[in-house]
């Protein structure tokens, strides 16, 4: 999964001066999601080279996974058949000029 780009993830780092650590690792999975190939090329090395040195960043991607799942796994709530037209009624109110006796 990882090959040669962990490689390429050290190297990155090294000239950026700086490594990922678990809590930009922890960062970017929550911002970013658990699905590494969606994330930024660099990031995406920086974190695949961090699953391979670190238990801590595996839990973090585990525990990510297990929720997203467990949150699929869920019946998705219906909406009330009016919702439409109530979020129209709000808009046309708000749309409405106001009276002076507001002002």
């Amino acid at each position: 999964m990882f090959g040669i780009w962990a490689h390429a993830a050290t190297i990155v780092a090294l000239a950026r001066g700086q490594s990922m650590d678990e809590a930009c690792f922890q960062d970017l999975v929550d911002r970013l999601g658990d699905d590494l190939t969606t994330w930024p090329p660099l990031d995406r090395i920086e974190g695949e080279a961090m699953l391979l040195v670190s238990r801590r960043a595996r839990d973090i991607l585990d525990e990510a996974r297990d929720l997203r799942a467990a949150f699929a796994a869920l019946p998705t709530p219906a909406a009330p058949a009016d919702l439409a037209s109530r979020i129209l009624a709000l808009t046309e109110r708000a749309d409405s000029p106001r009276s002076e006796a507001a002002a």
